[in-house]
This record gives structure tokens, C-alpha cells and sequence, in this order.
């Protein structure tokens, strides 16, 4: 009979929290709704996070048709108050794979090697019939674009498989960059993978598109010299941004330094390597330089960068990012990531999730968290900004995203906080397991949870 009531109260109180939670939840939904009718609301938390200023304790954030217009103390228009919540930019994820987002889990195992991952990824994608690539990579997508809208990312460096025509459907929802996969180091491919970039590029040239147009020569051991200097040409004329992968892995630089070791027995088995296209004794070093003539480029990963090469980034820091891809990093077991070398040394590093083949989840959020437990001797502050203003820097953006600044677009999202009050605001974000609550871009209210 005890257990009975006890039971009775149990539910009783459930239905209470429910029904309570659903009143709150209503109530925003309510406010949201009042909101989109309006062109000019302000919006007061217990912490807005500018990034470009230090945070602000009971302040607002004024949006007025999609554009902050003030940040501050006091609110302009009709006012919602949403209490102990923080309110931060979007997050902007610099690079990611959208076609692995309904793996499960990592492919393969922790610590495996990357050539014998690599083995894995290709007979996952031989498990999939050649009549269901499009929709299989197209519902991955859609599915990778609706989970990083709900833990927060407003825009995305993705990187675009071949063929390009209907980027715009496949990616109708992304606001970021998508960069066309060049992938193959034949000789005999380079025509067509140039040409493919130069039609990609000129078809979305001057106009107002979504997702912006990227150029990705895949990497050190897929794509020739050539070819990247012909896409930094081609990026230079055009003012697109490049995406690679450099110096990701250990066996990739002795490929390039030697012609020999896993690497090289991977592609052999393949039928890919070209010994002839890509001269002994290359260096990461040899493909920055190619690089650095491109109006924008990105180094996906950098995992494995010399102090001299860390240095040359640092030096072309307003037009070359370092993305470091923290748990995907530590999946592999690389080394100790040069973060603190790479910030001291100038560069412009920002943060992507890479994919989940290499990662448990797209959550932004949790990157950060991630990187801030394995950093301690990086201030919460710098490490925010790897998702904010310089993600934004590294993706040519940021004239319009990765700081609450009036004139930018009104991306932010809203973060429950919890009552107490660390010396550093920032504690709040990172000492949390609270998921984002809500999340706008242009000023509109894209999601929401249960409150």
C-alpha cells in the first residue's frame, strides 16, 4: 500500500513537471510566434557572450529585420526576458562529412591506423548499391544539416562530393560554405576534376546562393601539385575559398617524404599512387606555399605540422585557418595537437566536427567542451572563439557571423546556465552538460526545445 502511494505521488508529481514543462514551453512558442510578426525585439539573458567584447551580465540583444542592431544593457522594442540563459553567437562547425551523418558510430576502432580506416570507409560505402548512392548521401545529408541545427550550428563547412549540379537542393538549408571534392592524383583525371571546379565556381559566381561555393583538392595523396595550384589560381581569380587535408597523419608525410610505408601500400592496392606526380622529399610546407596564393584556404586537420610550417601559417593568418577537428583527433590517438603553438604562433584556428566515421556526434557544443578539457592552459575565452569569430574568419564570413556585433546577421543561440556565479562568466558554457535550448539565424527562431 506504501509503495502504492509512493507511486501515486511519483506520478503525481511527473504529471505536475509535465504539464508545468509544457506550459513553458507554450508560453515561448507563444513569444516565438509574436516575435517573427515583429521587425525590431530585444531579447535580455542573465549572460550575452558578444565574443568581441567581454560578456555582458543582465544584458539584451536587439534584432531588427534580421540584423543585431544593439547589445547591451539597455533593450530597444518589445523586450522578452529569458532569464538565467546565455546568449552566444550560432556556432559555426568549419568542417565536416554531412554524407556519414546516419553512421551510428565511428567506423572502425579507436587508435586504428588511418590507411586501415580508410580500408573501412571504402567498404562501408561498397555496402551500399551504386542505384542508392544519391538518395542514401542526400537523406545523410538532410539528416547531418537537422541534427547540427539542433545543437546550435547555424552554418556549416562541408565538404561536397562530385557531381556538383544540385548542390542547392541537396544542401537547400545550409548556410556556410560547401566545398567541391577534387579527389584523384592520376594525371588523367586532372581535366576533368579542374573543369569541374572551373564550371562549379562560374555557375554560382555573383550570384546570391546558398551554400557558398569551396574548392577541396582532397588531400596530399589524392590530389597532384598541379591541380592545386590550379584550383589557388582559380580561388584567387574567382575569390573562393580552399579546403584541404594536410598533415592529418604520420604515415601520409612519410608518403611524401620516402614514397614508402602504409600509406603507399594502401594506394598500390588501389591502383592509385603515382610516384611520378608528386616529387620525393615533399613536405606539408611545399603545399601551403601553393596554398597561401589563394584568396582563402583552409588546412583541415594540421595534425602533424612542423614548428616552421606552423609558423608560415601564423604569418598568412588573415587568409589561411587551421581547422583542428579535437575528438576526431583523438579517436586516431595522433599526438599531443599543437594548439597552444599554433595560437601562440598567430595562426587562425578554428574547430569542425569532421564526421561521424571519425566522431560520435556533430554537436558543436560538445567539440568545444572537448577541446576545452584537453587544452587547460587555453582561457575558456579563446577556446569559444574557435567556433565563433575565427570559424567565421576561416570560411570568409566574417563581415556578417561569428560575434553578437550590431550590423552582423542576427545568428545566436540561447543556453541554459546554472544560478551560480564563477569568477569567469565562460565557466557557465563549458562546467555544463546543458544543451542549447534555442537556436536563430537572420534574426528568425529556427529551433527550440521542451523548456
Amino acid at each position: 500500500m506504501h509503495a502504492a502511494r509512493s507511486r501515486q505521488k511519483h506520478t503525481s508529481r511527473l504529471s505536475r513537471s509535465k504539464s508545468s514543462s509544457r506550459s513553458r514551453s507554450e508560453a515561448f512558442l507563444g513569444i516565438f510566434s509574436r516575435m517573427a510578426a515583429l521587425s525590431t525585439y530585444s531579447l535580455r539573458a542573465r549572460y550575452i557572450f558578444p565574443i568581441d567584447r567581454p560578456p555582458i551580465r543582465d544584458g539584451s540583444i536587439t534584432i531588427s529585420q534580421g540584423r543585431i542592431v544593439a547589445v547591451g544593457c539597455e533593450p530597444n522594442g518589445e523586450c522578452h526576458d529569458f532569464g538565467d540563459v546565455a546568449v552566444l553567437p550560432g556556432l559555426i562547425n568549419a568542417h565536416t562529412h554531412l554524407e556519414f551523418s546516419r553512421l551510428a558510430r565511428p567506423l572502425g576502432r579507436p587508435g586504428m591506423s588511418f590507411p586501415d580506416w580508410l580500408r573501412e570507409v571504402i567498404r562501408w560505402r561498397d555496402a551500399t548499391p551504386p542505384q542508392d548512392w544519391d538518395a542514401d548521401r542526400d537523406s545523410a545529408i538532410r539528416q547531418g544539416l537537422e541534427v547540427s541545427r539542433r545543437c546550435g550550428t547555424t552554418t556549416i563547412g562541408e565538404i561536397a562530393r562530385l557531381p556538383w549540379r544540385g548542390i542547392e537542393q541537396r544542401y537547400e538549408s545550409m548556410q556556410g560554405v560547401a566545398f567541391l571534392e577534387l579527389l584523384g592524383l592520376a594525371s588523367a583525371r586532372y581535366d576533368e576534376l579542374f573543369g569541374a571546379a572551373s564550371e562549379y565556381v562560374e555557375a554560382r559566381r555573383g550570384k546570391a546562393l546558398s551554400p557558398h561555393a569551396g574548392l577541396s583538392p582532397h588531400a596530399l595523396y589524392t590530389a597532384s601539385p598541379k591541380l592545386v595550384e590550379s584550383v589557388a589560381a582559380l580561388s584567387a581569380r574567382t575569390r573562393t575559398p580552399v579546403a584541404m587535408h594536410i598533415a592529418e597523419t604520420r604515415e601520409e608525410l612519410e608518403l611524401l617524404r620516402e614514397g614508402s610505408g602504409p600509406f603507399r601500400e594502401f594506394l598500390d592496392e588501389l591502383g592509385a599512387w603515382h610516384p611520378d606526380l608528386v616529387p620525393l622529399r615533399s613536405t606539408a610546407l611545399d603545399y601551403l606555399k601553393l596554398l597561401a596564393k589563394a584568396d582563402r584556404s583552409l588546412i583541415i586537420h594540421g595534425n602533424y605540422l612542423s614548428p616552421h610550417e606552423i609558423e608560415f601559417a601564423g604569418r598568412q593568418s588573415e587568409r589561411m585557418s587551421v581547422i583542428y577537428c579535437a575528438r576526431t583527433h583523438a579517436y586516431f590517438g595522433h599526438d599531443r595537437y599543437p594548439l597552444r603553438e599554433m595560437l601562440d604562433a598567430g595562426v587562425n584556428v578554428a574547430l569542425g566536427t569532421d564526421s561521424r566515421a571519425s566522431n560520435p556526434d556533430l554537436n558543436m557544443l560538445s567539440e568545444l567542451r572537448f577541446a576545452a578539457r584537453h587544452h587547460q592552459d587555453i582561457p575558456l575565452e579563446t577556446i569559444l572563439r574557435l567556433a565563433t569569430s575565427h570559424a567565421a574568419t576561416a570560411l570568409g564570413m566574417a563581415a556578417t557571423l561569428g560575434t553578437l556585433t550590431p550590423g552582423k546577421q542576427g545568428d545566436f543561440i540561447v543556453l541554459p546556465v546554472s544560478p551560480h556565479e564563477p569568477a569567469d562568466p565562460h565557466e557557465l558554457l563549458f562546467d555544463s552538460a546543458q544543451s542549447v535550448q534555442q537556436v536563430f539565424r537572420s534574426g528568425a527562431q529556427i529551433h527550440t526545445t521542451n523548456i
